[in-house]
């Protein structure tokens, strides 16, 4: 009887130790997810990885609609780079934009406000104004 238990607890556990390495690997081998964190820093400005996925979101949903598999996973990749490089091109330009003292004009601002609430809110700047709160 003893026999019989070590032979099966013999290949049970040898079953187990072939098993276990793929399944562990397989585990491993999944795509990490980053909740949020650095992506770069632009003279100690800072920009996340949600601000990334903030930027990139519109197009990729576009992208999964369009692509599956390895080139969804290469056409995300391109897509996420193009968008860290444009929020960095854009912190560069406030930079030297700061650096240098320039100033933009209250009427530019004013006359990019009011196209703004004509194109997005039909003109109505009350709806603007509730949606800034």
């Amino acid at each position: 009887m003893r026999y019989i238990i070590r032979q099966f607890a013999t290949a049970f556990l040898v079953a187990v130790g072939l098993l276990m390495p793929p399944l562990c690997r397989a585990a491993f081998a999944a795509e990490t997810q980053v909740v949020d964190g650095i992506a770069a820093v632009v003279n100690q400005d800072v920009i996340t990885y949600s601000q990334v996925r903030m930027l990139s979101a519109p197009r990729e949903k576009l992208l999964r609609s369009q692509y599956t598999g390895e080139e969804l996973e290469k056409q995300l990749k391109q897509l996420r780079e193009a968008a860290l490089k444009d929020l960095v091109d854009r912190r560069l330009i406030i930079q030297a934009f700061k650096k240098e003292n320039y100033q933009i004009p209250d009427h530019l601002v004013d006359q990019r406000m009011q196209e703004i609430i004509r194109e997005s809110f039909g003109g109505d700047r009350n709806t603007f104004i509730k949606t800034l709160e």
